[in-house]
């Protein structure tokens, strides 16, 4: 009886590791509209520094596989606010 206790709770604690992290309302705004900026076009970053060994310069491009496909940016934040919605990764708070 205490062995089945014990995998009940090492299944359960296994369980609530995999769930996805809740968000609040408008971290799940932030993220769906960060989701929907990168299907707008591509993403990029421009650093320029100087220091004693001189200048470095950077840059960062990145492209979505929903801008690749074509997906309408208001598309994709409408579909990411409904799937945390019904997954109940939106927490009241």
């Amino acid at each position: 009886m205490f062995r089945f206790g014990v995998i009940v709770s090492v299944i359960g604690l296994v369980l609530s590791a995999c769930t996805a992290p809740q968000k609040t309302y408008v971290e799940a705004v932030a993220f769906c509209r960060d989701k929907a900026d990168a299907a707008s076009g591509p993403q990029g970053a421009l650093g320029l520094s100087v220091g004693t060994g001189g200048t470095n310069a950077s840059i960062s491009i990145s492209v979505s596989d929903a801008f690749l496909r074509g997906d309408d940016p208001e598309v994709v934040y409408e579909t990411c606010m409904n799937e945390l919605s019904q997954n109940g990764q939106i927490s009241g708070v």
